[in-house]
């Protein structure tokens, strides 16, 4: 199965693997573009730093709270970018997909202060 077979889910449960080789799953957002999935987070969570050590992902579509919606699929994380073109897209895509949630989460975030430091991974397929 491949990553464009998922579709362009709400959510999906992205399973990154920690050091020891345990996964680690968490529900995110997601935008599908040209067969990858585009991922907004902090440039500094745990996820990506495990990303950064081990770059193959499993992810499976899910609800808000994680529980999988369907077969989990393998991937890489074929990048992790900070670029400012690229994070602008990617807010787009966001505020297009979700409307008022991003607004909310945006502005809770920046309310809190954190509301900087955000990357978009990259995740495509796993080759084979």
């Amino acid at each position: 199965m491949k990553l464009s077979d998922l579709g362009d889910p709400k959510y999906i449960s992205l399973e990154t693997i920690r050091k020891n080789g345990q996964g680690v799953r968490t529900p995110v957002w997601t935008v599908a573009r040209e067969g990858k999935l585009l991922v907004w987070t902090q440039g500094d969570s745990w996820k990506v730093k495990r990303a950064r050590n081990n770059p193959l992902v499993r992810v499976a579509a899910c609800d808000m709270r994680g529980n999988t919606e369907g077969p989990w699929v393998e991937g890489v994380v074929t990048s992790i970018a900070d670029d400012v073109e690229v994070k602008e897209e990617m807010r787009r895509a966001l505020r297009k997909k979700y409307r008022a949630q991003v607004l909310f989460v945006t502005l809770v975030a920046a309310l809190r202060g954190e509301n900087r430091g955000q990357i978009v991974m990259e995740i495509g397929d796993r080759d084979r």
